[in-house]
């Protein structure tokens, strides 16, 4: 009697596959689900349209840099290559024979410290140890590299944007105040200017004067409430806007003091020696202030006290 064999039996068929059943690829196990509806649903996707669409450029451009956060990680991995680089000295030191020449030590290898034990080169130096160290140094310098270009961008204080301020309800007004974001639509901060610099300075401390209340002393910080404004009232300062052109106007002005002033004292002076005491006198203290203040190379700073003292000489030889 001939029997007819049914074919095995399925837990399910593809119209009951639920969807947890269905295969995730290799390269994402273990990683968690897109949180596309998570952002929206908890008003993260708003906020960055907004902020995206936002017409004031302090909103559209600024950006968080994360400093401390990018030190961590450089130092994280500075560790990790500095346990390396001692495992890899410690066997190129076990290759020493005992004839060392002073003239041929560069590194001071023979003054370094060896330790008691040191494993076998075939073993410490591996394939593995190699690609390591690799992939180790390129996180390092890509990150030192890019830490170098972040640090060098325009900043300005998060309590210059109060509109981005007053979502931050984590943080105290003082840390506002000492928090820095970048711009990424202007350039980088080639040359120092103290000028420039200092003015920011008290651009921000008048903004966070004028929206959280004045600060007399450090123990007064810890006290500050938030400022009971108006909630449609923001308010918006460009320091870095303001900073160029008052700074531009402080420089031009300041040059023209070191211009006019020592032509002034020199014109009520009738001995040639007074005229060339004075005139040595305003180019040392010309040069020493361009040197204390500018981060300008020598050969700019040398120019340009060549420049000043040319002019002024021509003045006394004029006299």
């Amino acid at each position: 009697m001939a029997t007819t064999a049914s074919a095995p039996e399925s837990d399910s068929t593809p119209q009951e596959t639920s969807s947890s059943e269905i295969s995730v690829p290799a390269n994402q196990q273990g990683l968690d689900p897109p949180s596309s509806l998570d952002l929206s649903r908890s008003g993260i996707f708003p906020k960055v349209w907004r902020h995206s669409t936002e017409d004031r450029n302090l909103t559209l451009y600024g950006f968080r840099r994360f400093k401390t956060s990018h030190l961590v990680n450089l130092r994280f991995l500075e560790e990790e290559i500095a346990e390396l680089d001692h495992k890899i000295y410690q066997a190129g030191l076990s290759l020493d024979d005992g004839k060392w020449n002073r003239k041929q030590d560069r590194l001071g290898l023979q003054c370094s410290h060896r330790d008691a034990s040191v494993p076998a080169i075939k073993d410490s130096i591996t394939d593995s140890v190699v690609l390591r160290l690799r992939s180790l140094l390129k996180d390092y310098d890509d990150a030192l590299a890019s830490f170098n270009k972040l640090m060098a961008m325009e900043t300005f204080s998060l309590i210059d944007d109060e509109g981005q301020s007053r979502e931050r309800n984590d943080l105290h007004p003082y840390e506002k105040y000492k928090t820095r974001l970048v711009r990424a639509d202007l350039g980088s901060r080639a040359t120092h200017d103290p000028f420039r610099r200092g003015i920011q300075k008290a651009l921000r401390r008048f903004q966070y004067w004028r929206t959280c209340g004045n600060v007399e002393t450090e123990e007064e910080r810890g006290t500050i409430t938030r400022p009971t404004r108006d909630a449609k009232t923001v308010s918006y300062q460009d320091s870095a806007f303001l900073a160029g052109i008052l700074s531009r106007i402080l420089a031009s002005l300041t040059a023209g003091a070191f211009m006019v002033l020592p032509l002034i004292m020199v014109s009520y002076q009738t001995r040639q020696r007074d005229r060339l005491i004075t005139i040595s006198f305003w180019i040392i203290g010309f040069s020493l202030s361009l040197s204390a203040t500018l981060r300008a190379s020598n050969l700019t700073t040398t120019g340009v006290v060549a420049a000043y003292a040319a002019v002024l000489s021509v003045f006394v030889s004029k006299n």
